[in-house]
Formats: structure tokens, sequence, C-alpha cells
């Protein structure tokens, strides 16, 4: 069925869970993983107030240092199950663009998201980063909730 699934995290709990079903479906259709993990970047918002009384830096490294956590989990997993994956960890202002890119550019013919349930106001006011993904891959796009 997919051969290369692209597991996308942000280290939340829910995308924790996630990653034993994107296992789970990697390892029944003989898939390899490829793990990621998008740390922000406070740099690359056009949002100058979001910086206002932030370390900008420290919040960068800190972001980095969750997203690293989060890949190497997806990798000890991977591998207790016997499972191909690689993990990468990339860092941006829009976490979306950067799961479809590195799905692109790692030749996956299928994304792997969770979603947590929000409200349509919740929605509207922070976005969704799966629902951008839906609506913007080309790829087939599975959501675990």
């Amino acid at each position: 069925m997919f051969k290369n699934i692209l597991l996308a995290t942000d280290g939340s709990r829910l995308c924790n869970e996630s990653v034993k079903a994107a296992i789970a479906l990697a390892k029944s259709c003989g898939s390899k993983l490829v793990g990621l993990s998008v740390a922000g970047n406070l740099r690359a918002l056009s949002i100058p107030e979001v910086s206002v009384g932030t370390d900008v830096q420290q919040s960068d490294e800190a972001g980095r240092a969750k997203a690293m956590a989060s890949v190497a989990m997806i990798s000890e997993m991977a591998r207790e199950q016997g499972v191909p994956c690689t993990v990468q960890v990339t860092q941006g202002g829009r976490p979306y663009e950067e799961i479809m890119r590195v799905a692109e550019r790692e030749h996956c013919d299928a994304i792997f998201m969770a979603s947590k349930a929000r409200s349509s106001l919740g929605r509207m006011l922070l976005g969704s980063q799966t629902q951008k993904v839906l609506a913007r891959s080309k790829l087939p796009v599975l959501v675990f909730r």
C-alpha cells in the first residue's frame, strides 16, 4: 500500500500516541517511516508582537530540544518494532510547509499526523497544521484522532 510514510509530530501527548499507530501501520504494510518534528522559529513569524518579552533564542532552543526528543522516541519505537525509520528535525514558522517539503524531498507516498479536536473558533484563531496539510497536500494524509 504505502512504501514510505512521513510521520509528523509536535511532541504533544496525542502525537506521541499516534506514533504507535503509525509504526503499526508501517509494519503491516512493510513501509519505511520518516519521522519529522518541526521546531518552532519565532524569528520566522511575521508578527513582531509575538517576540515581545520573549527570549527568542531561548524559546527556539527549547523548541528544538523538544523536537529532538520527539524524533528520538519515534526512532527508538520503530527500531523496537523492526520498522525501518529515519528521523529529521527542521525549523520553521510554518510547520505545514515543512511537513510537505520534507514529504516531497523524501519521496513519501503518505503523511501521517495527529489532529486535536478544536472548536471552530479555536481552529480559526490558532489554525491547525493538520488542516493546512489536508487542504494543500497532493499526498494522502492519514489523520489520527
